[in-house]
């Protein structure tokens, strides 16, 4: 067993598997950068956006920052940009790295991506509503659910608000989930980021569905958006109350360097759990079903 920093065993079932060959294309406009400088300091918990002129290496660098931190493995969410450098990055380090295809219904090859996903051994598949025009439940995305469950992948989904500029919110609203769970109860859906400002929906789902969870991802900034406060320790709260340990999933939302793991998000949230000991989270298994446990169970991962 790996013990982190923090003192349990974790692994970050959330983050962005970006090269330094994207990031540059990203930002080789500096208009374009310098926006993305000001949207990021506004809306997130960073505090400027730098960008190295000196190419790295991202799996070497992810191994790095697990080690520093003492993090088993991560998940990573992968786009056909960085396909080629992740597989050859887990080949190096096959147990530390989860895979999840980034999916786009609307592709013609969308379903054919999903089953490359399933054939190179990835962990699960990533939607994006909020970035579509057509809902999660359209006759579109239909057949990559069918295709998930016949590579056993785990679905997980961005909802609600979200960093980019065009989040169509029409489409983000979690219980638009609802149908699939119901028509697909072999899959397991995880939505990102406690549903990304959507958090009363995503605790009427634990309500009416059996197989969809939510991860922590991230610095769940969306709780500034909402007419009522909110803190971390208040989200996880409602969450173990609603839905138990066994739904709730640990992750980071790391996605690029030089800002690497983000630990502060670790630090943050096992803090919250842990304060909420022994009313809520009953034991240590608890603990460790949200840290650990739950996203191996959900992708059958072996560390």
């Amino acid at each position: 067993m790996v013990t982190s920093k923090i003192g349990i065993e974790v692994i970050d079932a959330h983050a962005h598997f970006i090269t330094y060959d994207v990031i540059k294309e990203w930002f080789s406009d500096p208009e374009r950068l310098k926006q993305a400088q000001q949207r990021v300091a506004y809306r997130t918990d960073m505090t400027e956006l730098n960008i190295p002129d000196e190419p790295w290496d991202t799996g070497e660098l992810w191994i790095q920052e697990l080690d520093k931190y003492g993090i088993s493995a991560i998940g990573m969410m992968i786009g056909p940009e960085s396909w080629d450098e992740f597989i050859e990055a887990r080949k190096r380090h096959p147990r530390r790295f989860m895979g999840y295809a980034n999916i786009n219904p609307a592709s013609d090859d969308a379903v054919e991506v999903v089953k490359r996903a399933g054939l190179e051994k990835f962990q699960g598949i990533k939607l994006y509503p909020s970035s579509w025009e057509f809902p999660i439940y359209d006759k579109r995305v239909y057949p990559v659910f069918e295709e998930a469950v016949k590579q056993k992948l785990l679905v997980i989904l961005h909802f609600g608000i979200t960093i980019g500029s065009k989040a169509n919110l029409r489409f983000g609203n979690p219980l638009d989930i609802q149908k699939p769970a119901q028509d697909f109860p072999e899959l397991n859906f995880m939505i990102a980021h406690f549903g990304a400002g959507f958090f009363r929906e995503i605790l009427m789902l634990f309500y009416q569905t059996n197989n969809v969870v939510v991860d922590s991802s991230g610095s769940n900034s969306w709780m500034q958006y909402l007419p009522y406060d909110l803190t971390v320790t208040k989200v996880f709260e409602k969450s173990l109350k609603a839905g138990g340990a066994c739904r709730i999933v640990f992750g980071t939302d790391s996605s690029f360097f030089p800002r690497g793991f983000r630990y502060n998000i670790l630090e943050e949230q096992y803090n919250a759990v842990k304060s909420l000991c022994p009313q809520l989270c009953y034991s240590e298994e608890d603990v460790d079903l949200i840290f650990r446990g739950n996203i191996l169970r959900l992708t059958g991962f072996k560390p």
